[in-house]
């Protein structure tokens, strides 16, 4: 059971049927939303439709597919921990959803994902209560803090500000000591980071900005924070200049101050899920499991965006700049 040696054996056979970048090119290509179905059906996912007008179900199929990856590996692992590293990211949005709708008034349902950790249903009750002892930690403290800052000040930055750190935590927590589920969270976290960074130096908010940045860095990286603060005072020249002497050099590569913010995000997401698959060409252990479900994430991630595009009548290359094209 130590290494999930049949878990691993199931999963490498799954692999086949991801959805890589030659699968996506056709469905962004296609003419309609109906023709997508179809080739959807073709590469193996469970469509779901409506039962009375039998109309697409686009986030139906999409949690499904999410779903199966999960059960899969939670059958073959005994729910270990590490399988709820990103279901985490979930949680939060839910929590920072039902926090910001309940003060303003507004219906949370439309906003929720009913695919993390916590049960949605208790996540509401919590927040209309703006009693959140019932939340796993470090989300029941998070939500709590997130909860008072907004009723203090009405910026909602704050909810995703707190609720952000905590979901790390969380994801850090799960990642246990195991050195690979660890590295892909730090990744994420100094990534994270860096963006932030790189956008509040964008923003010029000069001193503002610079108190903002030290309220929204995440702990747990491997970056120091007086490495963003510094660049931060120096300017983007001296971002991109540091950002190459560390792990993220290739990352930073051809980057300046001309590259888009959205080209930057899409190079930070195909980094990271390029590190998290160098674990396929393992046999077995949780690194071989953890890749599997990170790359799932990433592909309904890319279909949502693709879907949702050809719905809007969006042509393939104005899709193709908001997907992630990395090679799965």
């Amino acid at each position: 059971m130590e290494n999930y040696l049949f878990a691993c054996a199931r999963i490498s056979a799954l692999e086949n049927g991801l959805i890589g970048r030659e699968k996506l090119e056709r469905l962004m290509a296609a003419p309609g939303i109906e023709k997508c179905v179809e080739l959807l059906a073709e590469y193996g996912v469970d469509v779901k439709r409506d039962p009375e007008t039998n109309a697409f179900l686009r986030e139906d199929t999409l949690l499904w597919r999410l779903r199966r990856a999960y059960a899969e590996v939670q059958d073959g692992t005994e729910d270990a921990p590490f399988v709820r590293i990103f279901r985490w990211q979930y949680d939060c949005n839910n929590i920072k959803a039902a926090i910001k709708c309940v003060k303003r008034g507004v219906d949370p349902a439309p906003m929720m994902f009913d695919f993390g950790n916590l049960e949605v249903p208790t996540i509401l009750s919590c927040a209309e209560k703006n009693e959140f002892e019932l939340l796993e930690e470090p989300f029941a403290s998070a939500a709590r803090e997130a909860s008072d800052a907004f009723s203090k000040t009405g910026n909602p930055q704050w909810v995703d500000l707190i609720l952000d750190r905590a979901c790390y935590a969380a994801m850090l927590a799960d990642a246990g000591t195991n050195a690979f589920a660890r590295q892909i969270v730090v990744q994420k976290i100094d990534l994270t980071n860096l963006l932030t960074c790189l956008r509040l130096l964008r923003m010029k908010s000069g001193e503002a900005g610079r108190l903002m940045l030290r309220d929204a860095l995440i702990e747990g990286g491997e970056l120091e924070k007086d490495v963003f603060e510094t660049a931060y005072g120096e300017g983007e020249d001296f971002f991109w200049e540091t950002v190459g002497h560390t792990d993220y050099a290739s990352f930073a590569t051809g980057m300046d101050s001309a590259t888009t913010l959205t080209e930057i995000e899409r190079a930070a997401d195909n980094f990271w899920i390029g590190a998290v698959r160098q674990a396929k060409w393992l046999v077995f252990g949780e690194e071989v499991l953890l890749s599997y479900l990170a790359t799932v994430e990433y592909e309904v991630r890319n279909l949502r965006i693709v879907l949702a595009g050809v719905e809007a009548g969006l042509s393939p290359k104005i899709i193709g700049e908001r997907i992630r094209l990395n090679e799965l």
